[in-house]
């Protein structure tokens, strides 16, 4: 898969072997003194509130203060150019919900697993062994990042770092995931916390290597989905041997919302609810299209395992 050109391996990374709060604050672009009130008060910033998720139940969000989304959004740019493992498709530049899809064309066999509360289940400790151990950042450098990026302990689910600091937070799990896939040849994609797996047939057995591997790191799964020689349902595409399509809700909607335009049209209205429907209405178009484009596209089903440079030593494991 094509890598953008200002990507990095991880040890490339500013934040690799970051050796004091000084030099941490200077990356950031705040002061010292901004730096310590921030780690200081950092569970303080947030305000908590709940929005109303398709399926009618209610999603809460922690939504840190603007100066430290800022920060936060500072660190996210940093690691988002660390150069990406081709398994992984959010959050990463030039690849889309589409593209994680279109991988699994030609396979049999889709398992879909889903990462349950993934923000949440992801605690501080986890984020201070990505920065410490991983990273190797000097001990008070990576508990500062440590608490500028969790709140009440976990990554929060209104902050920009928390969906690229998720898999760096479980770098191992996806690590061990991808090694597993990769010896039995099958195709893996991680979608923040969709997680598909494909092949021409998949072994039981080694599909609850993969699950193993997932719980033992605290993470949990649900809503776990087979299919098998029949189209599959992946991150909102269906796939349908080689041929992608969108999911026939989503032509529904298109369908019912030129009715409502057509409607407001007859009746000579332009107003704001009109505006509102063709902004919709546009918005789904663009994602047929999406999906006509990566049809004529054919991306490679290979799973590459490590971000890092052949030499660099290994990390260990957050649960050793």
């Amino acid at each position: 898969m094509p890598t953008s050109p200002d990507r990095h391996p991880l040890d490339q990374s500013p934040f690799y072997k970051l050796c004091s709060k000084r030099k941490l604050a200077d990356l950031l672009r705040i002061s010292q003194a901004e730096l310590r009130q921030m780690c200081r008060t950092a569970d303080e910033v947030y305000r908590e509130f709940s929005v109303p998720k398709k399926d009618g139940a209610l999603r809460r969000v922690e939504d840190p203060a603007r100066q430290l989304k800022l920060v936060q959004a500072r660190i996210a740019r940093r690691l988002s150019r660390i150069r990406p493992p081709d398994y992984l498709f959010c959050p990463v530049k030039g690849r889309c919900y589409v593209s994680n899809a279109a991988r699994h064309r030609g396979n049999r066999v889709v398992h879909c697993l889903d990462v349950r509360k993934y923000f949440p289940s992801t605690p501080s400790r986890r984020v201070f062994w990505f920065f410490h151990k991983v990273m190797r950042c000097e001990r008070d450098v990576a508990a500062a990042l440590a608490k500028l990026a969790t709140y009440q302990g976990h990554l929060p689910t209104g902050s920009p770092l928390s969906p690229i600091l998720a898999y760096f937070a479980h770098y191992d799990v996806w690590e061990a995931v991808a090694a597993i896939c990769r010896e039995h040849g099958y195709t893996l994609t991680v979608y923040i916390d969709d997680v598909t797996i494909s092949a021409p047939k998949i072994s039981p057995t080694v599909m609850w290597s993969v699950k193993k591997a997932i719980h033992a790191s605290g993470l949990r799964y649900h809503k776990e989905k087979v299919f098998h020689d029949r189209p599959a349902e992946i991150t909102g595409v269906i796939v349908d041997g080689e041929q992608l399509a969108a999911p026939n809700r989503q032509l529904k909607k298109i369908a019912t919302l030129r009715t409502a335009i057509r409607t407001e049209d007859r009746r000579g209205l332009r107003g704001a609810d009109t505006k509102q429907l063709r902004l919709k209405l546009s918005g789904l178009q663009g994602q047929i299209g999406q999906i006509s484009s990566q049809m004529r596209r054919r991306p490679p089903s290979v799973v590459k395992a490590s971000t890092l440079q052949p030499g660099h030593p290994t990390a260990r494991s957050a649960n050793q």
